[in-house]
């Protein structure tokens, strides 16, 4: 297996000569887009507030929780999450298998996260739900990058 740099770290003339991978580009492109959607506090502040509750939670609740007043601008918020990181579940909303990955991983960063997080708690309450790239149930992965062989 060949690894073929795509993205800023490839050169101009690599890409123009037609040699960079274009699967590489979708990968890099797919976490790049999964990252963007993580680059808002409110966004963060969501998915911290599903990862404290006991189950799933409604528009209005989460809403109030995360203590935003404009429905509108919580509903754009929730829209850029919704289907990668939180998932809809019995009429509320709860993490999805990425929306824990993030969680986890920013409380690895963040202590007051990470207390949050120590009675070992899973999200979803049953922690059966398989990681939509890989189909593991136990994928420890945030992002997944997909190499192709040469």
């Amino acid at each position: 297996m060949e690894f073929t740099p795509t993205g800023p770290s490839a050169s101009r003339d690599d890409a123009r000569a037609g040699d960079a991978d274009p699967q590489g580009d979708d990968a890099a492109r797919d976490a790049a887009d999964a990252l963007s959607a993580l680059a808002s506090e409110h966004r963060i502040a969501i998915l911290r507030e599903l990862a404290a509750a006991d189950g799933p939670l409604s528009f209005s609740t989460l809403r109030e929780r995360v203590g935003m007043r404009d429905t509108g601008r919580f509903n754009y918020h929730l829209g850029e999450l919704r289907g990668r990181f939180v998932r809809e579940r019995d009429g509320g909303y709860v993490l999805g298998h990425a929306g824990e990955r993030v969680v986890l991983a920013a409380a690895d960063l963040d202590p007051e996260g990470a207390a949050m997080l120590a009675d070992g708690r899973t999200t979803e309450g049953g922690g059966d739900d398989a990681c939509p790239v890989c189909g593991e149930v136990d994928c420890d992965r945030v992002i997944h990058v997909h190499l192709s062989g040469r």
